[in-house]
């Protein structure tokens, strides 16, 4: 089994004219080889949009993680750590000691949380991934509504975990 760490960090949160906030998660790359066969993983940003504090509306988006296996792997897990977080239930994104609750799930309705297989989250597995295929798996995530966060660049350290 081969585990890569891949670190995934949060962009800046900024007003845009008064209470209005942005985020954005960047890419990340992970490549890895073992004896048989071998997985690369990458991801696409995951952008919030505008956020209002005062609003009770959370606000979803999506990332897609994209990956490719060559050769014979059986099984590919592709989890995602705590971030800065205490626990997958809710992650936090933070300036000095201002956080903003978010989470990142494997389904749209929000109801598995994307993890490491810990805590009651879940990861991305798949068996035998066909040879030489691009898949494309969303990330959902959701920042929670009603956070009367000051503005500023909030930000968290998330790791994509991989292993086959």
């Amino acid at each position: 089994m081969y585990a890569q760490r891949v670190k995934v960090t949060s962009g800046p949160l900024t007003a845009l004219g008064g209470l209005v906030l942005i985020i954005a998660i960047s890419s990340a790359v992970a490549v890895g080889a073992v004896q048989n066969g071998h997985c690369a993983v990458s991801s696409t940003p995951i952008a919030f949009g505008r956020y209002d504090p005062v609003s009770h509306l959370s606000i979803p988006s999506v990332a897609l993680i994209h990956y490719r296996c060559l050769g014979t792997v059986r099984r590919l897990a592709i989890g995602l750590t705590k971030g800065k977080s205490a626990t997958f239930a809710v992650r936090v994104m933070s300036q000095g000691p201002h956080q903003l609750s978010y989470n990142l799930y494997l389904d749209a309705a929000g109801t598995q949380v994307w993890g490491d297989g810990s805590g009651g989250s879940k990861e991305y597995t798949v068996n035998t991934p066909a040879p030489g295929a691009d898949i494309s798996v969303p990330v959902f995530g959701r920042i929670s509504g009603r956070q009367n966060v000051p503005v500023g660049s909030y930000q968290d350290d998330v790791a994509v975990l991989v292993n086959y």
